[in-house]
């Protein structure tokens, strides 16, 4: 595009020369005929004009999705993106989330309202005294582990 707008220029200046050189030499004699046919002098004409103007970017920070998710009782959560967006409503087992850009955002309320791994751990312990024991609390499937190990026990 640069090339073009030089070139255009540089002919446009060739051709004011050569019109206005005879002119110049002898000022005080009659107007002497263009150089250039008419043609000539519209070619040179539309070299000259200014570029179309560039394709105007988006405005920084203009979000072109959006998605949102419902979090049962948490509420909705939402995000903006310029690119990507998606959301899964909570649905338990299955987490609520959002997804903008890339960037996710998980619903703030467990899938398991009334379950408290701390104080099922602590059952499981209770049981399993004074042996050891394996725990798991899994709030995204709602489910609990307790495995006493009775045969390190005796």
């Amino acid at each position: 595009m640069k090339k073009k707008m030089v070139l255009g220029a540089a002919l446009a200046l060739a051709a004011f020369g050569l019109i206005a050189s005879p002119a110049m030499a002898a000022p005080d004699s009659p107007q002497v005929a263009s150089v250039l046919s008419a043609a000539d002098q519209a070619f040179v004409a539309s070299l000259a004009t200014a570029p179309a103007p560039a394709a105007k970017r988006p405005a920084l920070g203009k979000a072109d999705c959006s998605a949102s998710a419902n979090c049962g009782a948490g509420g909705t959560i939402s995000c903006t993106g310029t690119s990507s967006c998606s959301a899964v409503d909570q649905n338990c087992p299955t987490r609520g989330s959002v997804t903008c850009d890339g960037a996710t955002t998980v619903c703030p309320n467990s899938c398991c309202p009334g379950l408290d791994c701390a104080a099922e751990r602590a059952g499981c312990q209770s049981d399993c005294s004074p042996c050891p024991f394996n725990f798991t609390c899994n709030t995204s499937t709602c489910n609990v582990t307790c495995h006493c190990k009775l045969s390190s026990c005796f």
